[in-house]
């Protein structure tokens, strides 16, 4: 095969990144988010939420019954420059389980919630 340039600019296997561990008080405040929601906990909810997002989030946390789910579990992680995706299933005995997808963002050492998405009885990639 012809050499059709400089080798050193041909692609090839590019070396995978080391995996980057997201903030210990991250997952703190996704931990407090979620307990919150499944004690019915609106209070905390909404002061983990600024207004942009106040409304999705309490229309989220009206749809979880208090005290119906006793788990959750993170079932997805991303992260994309300082915010982190966070795909959550919650589950009890006797209740379907709830999935719905959140963005985390810190500002000030403070971290909320940027984004909410109910992902129950959706089908998508962060659905299954």
């Amino acid at each position: 095969m012809p050499d059709l340039g400089e080798r050193g600019n041909v692609m090839g296997p590019q070396p995978i990144a080391p995996i980057v561990e997201p903030p210990a008080a991250m997952l703190a405040a996704a931990e407090h988010l979620l307990n919150a929601l499944m004690r019915g906990d609106h209070a905390s909810v909404e002061a983990m939420t600024p207004p942009h997002v106040r409304d999705e989030m309490l229309r989220i946390a009206k749809e979880i019954p208090p005290n119906r789910y006793d788990r959750f579990e993170i079932i997805g992680r991303a992260r994309v420059s300082r915010h982190y995706f966070l795909k959550a299933r919650l589950t009890g005995a006797d209740a379907e389980p709830f999935k719905f997808q959140f963005r985390l963002g810190e500002t000030d050492g403070k971290w909320t919630v940027r984004e909410a998405l109910n992902l129950t009885g959706r089908r998508s990639a962060w659905s299954k």
